[in-house]
């Protein structure tokens, strides 16, 4: 629960922070549509960010389209299982503890489509889902890679938050949230700096 309660402060401080343009912001609204180019990063408790992109077209109401994917020791395939206390849950060797290398990897993807929709100039709205991949895995001393208890595996992603534009430089604040097997669930602030294309 702490680490929620984190994450929706950060989301909070940057969706005000977006927010206070439109109050100094005095152009009058245009409904044409157009192009934005983000590039995101997603802050967990993880020590590596994930980075990525979006494209959005927007005018009073647009679409996105976001990917993202861990910068760190991507390591997707897996020869086993291993409980909370790194016991080996399937194969002849269920229930031994295994020696590791110390060697990890945190694999994390996804990717999202979703629905976005002007507040008050320069502020949109933005919803979305898609899927998401999340699995931890860490070697063993035979080079053999085990699967954690704390890996999500292929997960549906749900997202939200607050794009504001100040002419043609565009800021994304919002909140991501993984619900993977047995409803395990996890969550990640989203930041964003983008360009708006006028044709």
């Amino acid at each position: 629960m702490p680490n929620l309660a984190k994450y929706m402060l950060v989301v909070l401080l940057c969706g005000l922070s977006v927010g206070a343009f439109s109050q100094t912001e005095k152009k009058p609204i245009s409904a044409s549509m157009r192009t934005s180019l983000f590039l995101n990063a997603a802050v967990s408790n993880y020590k590596q960010p994930a980075l990525g992109f979006t494209i959005a077209r927007t005018g009073a109401f647009g679409y996105y389209a976001s990917f993202m994917i861990g910068l760190n020791n991507l390591h997707f395939g897996y020869d086993a299982h291993v409980d909370a206390d790194y016991r080996l849950t399937d194969g002849a060797d269920a229930g031994l503890i295994p020696f590791y290398t110390g060697r990890r990897a945190y694999n994390r993807l996804s990717a999202t489509v979703g629905a976005m929709a002007r507040m008050k100039i320069p502020l949109f709205l933005y919803v979305g889902a898609g899927y998401g991949y999340k699995t931890e895995t860490i070697e063993l001393l035979n080079r053999k890679w085990a699967q954690t208890a704390a890996s999500l595996g292929h997960s549906a992603v749900v997202e939200g938050g607050l794009v504001g534009q100040v002419d043609n430089v565009t800021l994304m604040a919002g909140y991501s949230l993984f619900i993977g097997q047995d409803k395990h669930l996890y969550h990640e602030a989203k930041v964003g700096l983008g360009y708006i294309f006028k044709k």
